[in-house]
């Protein structure tokens, strides 16, 4: 495996190699041109991959996000990408369109699905795209990386060269990725566990820098996948925070009654609301995803469950401490065990019924009311 990784270095003109060694003019008049914004005619804007709701999203050279909490839709909505990358029709769900006419090539970097989960998504995603289960993904344009245990690739690489020790192995063997592959699209499920911490400013500032240069050299689309902060809202961290800047597009997932709603925001163009579910029949081992129009939200499961769970607070001493609320849902019929009452709240917290917040040592349970939404909207646009 060789172990040139262009894609670690951005492009540049000639520089000093030292700060002290200064340019000539006309090596200065060299590299100052390849950089110098000047008025000539408009360049074409790079072509968008997908088109949904009739904008243009994803276009190549670009970072984006998919972002949202814990089990609430990012692997399903990225699935929903590669089936329309595959997909000999095109068109996989209501408003969800391929762009080009020939099926485009995406590279996924899974840093956190175990390897059964992964082939389901790959599975339901053939069969939104119109092929059979046992279909070979990678025959369709789609190939999908585990980087669970990439340090076990090492021992074939070889140590690093890179003294300075911030070259990741998952860095280097994404740029070998790269160059193998060649998609038109990565997706990096998620691109947090790239990093050795997700708190570490410069190197989140490293890692966005790295995926806006694979964006350019490679001239695809990047996706990065991040969780949402429970309390907040919020894409987590560093990491969160520097993607917030880059990202061209940005799709924030949420669960709601048995279907995921997409909500996006971009530098271009707003994109319609999208809403899928997952259709599974009896019988059917893995499913597929199926569009979910404003007349087709029907009552499912989940909101039965949502109802359960506003009806077991019903009267509930609010806003009130923890310790206080856990007592309190002892204390009602049927008496649920301390255990018991701490997964309702925790539910309740998960359904966005409830939010809780730090006062002193204690945490303290309050109602979510719209404006919470609305709040976490400005403060993620600001």
């Amino acid at each position: 495996m060789h172990t040139t990784n262009k894609i670690l270095v951005p492009p540049t003109a000639n520089v000093p190699s030292e700060a002290g060694n200064k340019l000539s003019l006309e090596e200065l008049k060299e590299s100052f041109s390849s950089i110098e914004i000047t008025n000539v005619a408009d360049e074409e804007e790079p072509p968008g991959l997908y088109i949904i709701g009739g904008v243009e999203v994803l276009p190549r050279q670009s970072v984006n996000i998919i972002a949202a909490q814990k089990k609430s839709g990012k692997t399903n909505f990225a699935g929903l990408l590669m089936a329309a990358g595959a997909s000999t029709e095109r068109q996989v769900l209501g408003g969800l369109v391929r762009c080009a006419h020939e099926s485009i090539k995406v590279l996924v970097i899974d840093t956190e699905q175990p390897y059964k989960d992964a082939r389901r998504t790959l599975r339901r995603a053939m069969k939104t795209a119109g092929f059979g289960y046992d279909e070979q993904w990678s025959e369709h344009g789609i190939n999908v990386l585990s980087f669970k245990n990439i340090d076990s690739l090492e021992e074939r690489r070889g140590k690093s060269d890179d003294k300075s020790g911030r070259m990741r192995p998952q860095w280097l063997w994404l740029a070998d990725a790269l160059d193998f592959y060649r998609p038109d699209v990565l997706i990096i499920d998620g691109i947090a566990d790239l990093l050795k911490s997700i708190n570490d400013e410069a190197e989140a500032i490293e890692l966005m820098h790295l995926l806006d240069c694979i964006a350019c050299e490679n001239n695809c689309a990047v996706i990065g996948m991040l969780h949402l902060n429970y309390n907040s809202g919020k894409i987590g961290g560093w990491a969160g925070t520097q993607a917030n800047k880059k990202f061209t597009d940005c799709f924030m997932l949420k669960k709601k009654n048995g279907y995921f709603e997409v909500k996006h925001e971009g530098r271009g163009a707003e994109v319609p609301q999208l809403r899928f579910r997952i259709t599974c029949p009896s019988g059917d081992k893995y499913g597929w995803w199926e569009a979910v129009g404003d007349n087709d939200i029907v009552v499912t499961c989940e909101n039965q469950k949502r109802q359960e769970l506003i009806t077991a607070l019903d009267g509930a001493p609010l806003p009130c401490n923890n310790a206080m609320l856990v007592r309190w849902l002892m204390s009602k019929g049927p008496r649920p065990s301390e255990s018991t009452a701490n997964r309702i709240l925790r539910q309740c917290r998960e359904q966005g019924i409830l939010k809780s917040r730090r006062e002193g040592r204690n945490s303290v349970w309050s109602w979510v009311t719209d404006d919470d939404e609305e709040e976490e909207e400005l403060d993620f646009n600001d």
